[in-house]
């Protein structure tokens, strides 16, 4: 006697297999995808001349042009001396940015995608705050703007002040303004954009 073969069922059980064998490879894709892109991320904060001066500490050159090429962002900045800003800001990414590992899935066109946390740049805005004024970020300052530089003395030792190299004077010591440049919002919209 001759039987059915109920089809629907196949076609069910063989978009279970597809779609569990499609999960597991493109999971491990996309975790590769997710390693190389914080991998480039985190290089090019590290590179970036703000945050290379910032890394030297207050014996720093001012290789971001960001004070006229002279005196020093790190101790413009107001960070105490032994400080690590930019390792802090590296690990806070590396800690927090990780993928979910759930998915989901369009079993027409066998797409699937994930989710990526990673800290958002409000998210690094509010964990980087300019130590003398409540409620700003120097991560924003750099792209927006810091006061105080036509007040800002760099010299070879001051006790009282958190680097130890630089004070803010009663009077003005000169002309010049903080000049603004490109910083965290545009590494952090290409590392974006190359997990599309």
């Amino acid at each position: 006697m001759a039987s059915k073969i109920n089809t629907n069922q196949i076609n069910r059980e063989l978009s279970k297999y597809y779609e569990q064998a499609i999960k597991k490879e493109a999971l491990n894709f996309a975790e590769e995808i997710l390693t190389e892109s914080t991998k480039k991320y985190l290089n090019e904060i590290e590179n970036h001349p703000v945050s290379r001066e910032i890394a030297d500490g207050p014996d720093g050159e001012n290789i971001s042009y960001t004070l006229d090429g002279k005196e020093n962002l790190f101790a413009f900045i107001g960070f105490e001396a032994g400080d690590k800003p930019i390792e802090d800001l590296k690990n806070l990414i590396k800690d927090n940015t990780f993928l979910d590992k759930r998915s989901t899935f369009n079993s027409k066109t066998f797409q699937l995608k994930f989710n990526v946390f990673t800290p958002s740049f409000e998210e690094i805005k509010s964990v980087t705050p300019l130590p003398f004024e409540n409620g700003k970020s120097w991560v924003k300052g750099i792209e927006d703007g810091i006061s105080g530089f036509g007040y800002y003395v760099y010299g070879l030792l001051f006790p009282k002040s958190r680097s130890k190299r630089g004070i803010q004077s009663q009077n003005k010591v000169r002309n010049g303004t903080f000049k603004t440049v490109k910083y965290m919002s545009e590494m952090y919209s290409n590392f974006i954009r190359s997990l599309k």
